[in-house]
């Protein structure tokens, strides 16, 4: 007998979902980082990208490596209530101080936040609210999610990488698929407060 999510675990381990559809050169506050564009055969072809400082293919020591998965209102809107962009910045931040690095950034996952229906009430829940609880899907979405990493990582030669997470629970499931995370680095995070830049 076998559960859902071990057959999708075994299906991204040994099947190619995604596909690496072109590069460019993108210029940040944070430097030059070389922007590699995957499609998703999973989730209706949903797009992802790796940011990547540096000769991190043929590098001899772990690379430092951000999984991160999107979030409309904190990454795009800076939504005070989460985390996201914040994590952004002080990863890409880490990665341009450190020369080489990756952030892998997953398209396919969450707005920030989801339409729940609770008896007779249907509320907004935002992303970082543990009040509701979760919802049956978030597992096989975070097995999903972790696969299409890992095969990005796979694709970049990444076997051995020092994560940067201050979650590091959501991500332990990479060394199932082969990659190694010989350590895992916190991000700093410099907030915004609300109304002061």
């Amino acid at each position: 007998m076998l559960t859902v999510a071990e057959v999708i675990r075994y299906r991204m381990a040994h099947e190619r979902y995604v596909h690496r559809v072109g590069e460019a050169l993108v210029d940040t506050k944070h430097g030059e980082f070389r922007l590699v564009a995957y499609e998703s055969e999973v989730d209706g072809g949903e797009s992802h990208i790796a940011l990547i400082r540096g000769d991190i293919e043929h590098a001899s020591e772990p690379v430092l490596v951000r999984m991160h998965a999107h979030c409309l209102l904190g990454d795009v809107f800076g939504a005070i209530g989460c985390d996201c962009n914040a994590t952004i910045e002080g990863s890409m931040r880490a990665i341009a101080e450190k020369g080489e690095g990756a952030l892998i950034y997953l398209h396919q996952t969450s707005k920030g936040f989801s339409v729940e229906r609770l008896g007779d009430k249907t509320l907004l829940a935002f992303h970082r609210d543990k009040r509701l609880p979760a919802l049956p899907e978030s597992e096989r979405k975070t097995q999903r999610e972790i696969g299409i990493g890992a095969q990005i990582l796979s694709d970049l030669n990444l076997r051995r990488i020092r994560l940067l997470t201050n979650h590091p629970r959501k991500v332990a499931a990479l060394e199932g698929f082969g990659i190694e995370i010989v350590e895992e680095v916190p991000i700093p995070l410099e907030r915004i407060r609300a109304g002061k830049l």
